[in-house]
């Protein structure tokens, strides 16, 4: 994506669909980390500005890397008698998809790999196969306008899900 945030759409979709089971934060997060390889060639005037960081084996690795830091961010808010602890946080499903082992990792991970795809649709020097392959089956499935009203629409989707996430339940998990 030329930018970021219409990334950021597709989890915003996947957190109002499943929001106890997926952490938003890491999914963006991965997004941000893996689109920090295209800003370093951009301002070295590098090309191509999309390497291994945007094949599905770079993607993946960003997810879990990205997830393993999330872990470590949450480990070390939890020392500090933050307000993780605080058990409001757990009676709100949508919170507790942020801090739950299989959230981060499915929002990393997930985030990491769509960006491939979200990126593959659009940029010609994404390689999703790399290093086996330099074959895009996702250039041009739709066009760029599509697909940012795409990235739109899913996000506003998301909203009205998490908007049903975010009732606090009678039990805490």
């Amino acid at each position: 994506m030329p930018f970021t945030p219409f990334h950021f759409g597709a989890g915003l979709g996947a957190k109002g669909a499943v929001a106890p089971v997926f952490s938003w934060t890491a999914f963006c997060a991965a997004q941000v980390v893996i689109d920090c390889e295209s800003l370093y060639h951009i301002v070295r005037h590098d090309y191509p500005v999309h390497r291994f960081f945007h094949s599905f084996v770079g993607t993946g690795l960003a997810g879990i890397v990205t997830s393993a830091g999330i872990f470590v961010a949450l480990y070390l808010l939890g020392r500090t008698g933050s307000l993780l602890e605080d058990e409001r946080w757990r009676r709100v499903p949508a919170f507790r998809g942020e801090v739950a082992p299989i959230g981060v990792w499915a929002g990393g991970i997930l985030g990491g790999l769509s960006h491939t795809v979200l990126d593959g649709m659009m940029h010609h020097d994404v390689r999703p196969f790399m290093p086996w392959s330099d074959w895009n089956p996702f250039l041009g499935v739709v066009s760029v306008g599509a697909l940012h009203w795409l990235c739109a629409a899913v996000a506003a989707g998301g909203a009205l899900g998490l908007a049903f996430w975010m009732r606090p339940s009678r039990m805490a998990a």
